[in-house]
């Protein structure tokens, strides 16, 4: 199926791993430019990238999200390599601290809630002039939970976010969107649900799975990013998709 992507220029944050990487590589497979923004880690950033660069044209872009000057070069070191943005994916990401300090509220909202600020600040004029393009915000659901910390108020104010962006951009045909993933087993959720738990955790709470093998990765988000950067999803903004296996509605 041509989804209709082929030349199309996209910067997806967090692109190293998880929810993200699985984005690059199905965004790269239909033809798309990819940017990929990094922070911290030089090493896992070439690794990924030697690792997917057969799929297609993508380059490396360091920079930390959370902070504003910094955006403003991660977006002016994509525009001199791809001369535009059709597509920003909003992947940068990071657990919750056991504890929520006041040092670890601000790096949770800093990187999860900022990010999406600020570089919105800076490539939304560029879609304006274009009278196109695509945002998509990675939330989560636990935006829709009772849990007082920093990170689900982040997630719940991506959605709010998102959807004022959305209708701002609207009448320029810009569609933003989110989307709240359930249990996604990536590399984040280590620490918290061991390998040989896995199973176990999906049989117990998400549906769908039920009655499928293994247990549900980042390919299940990517998918759905990659529907929301086509042109099937041409008439839908404003909106946040749960694609969690019927966790949320089985609690």
């Amino acid at each position: 199926m041509d989804f209709g992507l082929k030349g199309k220029k996209a910067l997806i944050t967090g692109g190293t791993s998880g929810m993200g990487k699985e984005s690059v590589k199905l965004l790269l497979k239909e033809g798309v430019y990819v940017a990929i923004n990094y922070f911290h880690n030089d090493k896992k950033a070439n690794e990924t990238y030697e690792e997917l660069k057969k799929f297609g044209e993508l380059i490396l872009v360091k920079g930390d999200v959370g902070n504003y000057k910094e955006c403003e070069k991660v977006v002016n070191e994509v525009l001199k390599n791809f001369g535009t943005i059709d597509i920003l994916v909003h992947c940068a990401g990071i657990a919750q601290p056991n504890e929520d300090t006041p040092e670890n509220w601000d790096l949770v909202i800093k990187t999860h809630l900022y990010s999406c600020y600020n570089l919105d600040k800076h490539i939304s004029p560029i879609m304006i002039e274009k009278k196109s393009g695509k945002i998509i915000i990675i939330s989560s659901i636990g935006a829709h939970s009772t849990w007082p910390n920093a990170y689900c108020a982040a997630m719940a104010g991506k959605i709010c976010y998102a959807k004022g962006l959305a209708k701002k951009l609207a009448p320029f045909g810009i569609n933003v969107n989110t989307i709240s993933p359930g249990t996604i087993f990536t590399p984040m959720l280590d620490p918290f649900i061991p390998v040989e738990k896995r199973r176990e955790f999906t049989e117990k709470n998400i549906p769908l799975y039920k009655s499928k093998n293994g247990y549900p990765t980042a390919i299940e988000i990517a998918k759905v990013v990659l529907f929301l950067c086509s042109d099937l999803s041409s008439h839908i903004t404003g909106e946040d998709i749960k694609v969690d296996g019927g966790e949320f509605i089985h609690y």
